[in-house]
């Protein structure tokens, strides 16, 4: 919301009122996955789906501040999405690779 991470859950509808909100799809480019969606696929970041759409968006506002974070940092960016698969070496991973495609490499 407004280039911050929010919870969606915690969120009233009256507070996003009039603010410029990016969902999931909002980070494609086109019709192409992002770098942060792309991460997720090639890094099997996810299992069951539900909680993937959360922790693609945290990383995604996570990469927003230190371009290349450590594991720490990865961790507490998605702390808060609760992942009940337990795919969380896959998440950490797919973070990782995020932000080498933002940097360009390949």
């Amino acid at each position: 919301m407004d280039g911050k991470t929010r919870y969606a859950c915690i969120t009233l509808a009256l507070e996003a009122a009039g603010t410029q909100i990016t969902t999931l799809t909002g980070l494609m480019h086109g019709e192409q996955l992002g770098a942060v969606q792309q991460a997720f696929v090639e890094e099997d970041g996810f299992q069951c789906g539900h909680c993937t759409a959360g922790q693609i968006v945290s990383v995604e506002g996570l990469l927003r501040k230190p371009p290349d974070p450590t594991l720490e940092q990865i961790r507490e960016g998605v702390s808060g999405v609760i992942c009940r698969c337990g795919a969380y070496p896959h998440i950490f991973k797919a973070a990782s690779r995020a932000a080498a495609l933002k940097k360009g490499a390949r």
